[in-house]
């Protein structure tokens, strides 16, 4: 079983999610792309797939788990 996993950062002034090296995006805030990357994440665990979310925190610039599958509620 593959582990997924999402990467949600900021970039001026908007919010990503990475996703296998690819960028979607340009959300308005950090709650919304973390919303939409645990949609995606949630659909991905259905399929048999562990994921998670990561959110670059603005201080220090080091990723930490914001959601886990089986984990976290959805």
């Amino acid at each position: 079983m593959a582990h997924l996993r999402y990467f949600v950062s900021d970039e001026l002034s908007q919010w990503n999610i990475d996703f296998t090296g690819k960028r979607y995006g340009a959300y308005r805030s950090e709650e919304e792309a973390v919303s939409k990357a645990i949609e995606k994440a949630f659909q991905d665990s259905m399929s048999g797939h562990k994921a998670e979310i990561l959110v670059r925190d603005k201080t220090t610039g080091q990723f930490k788990v914001a959601w886990s599958y089986g984990r976290s509620k959805y």
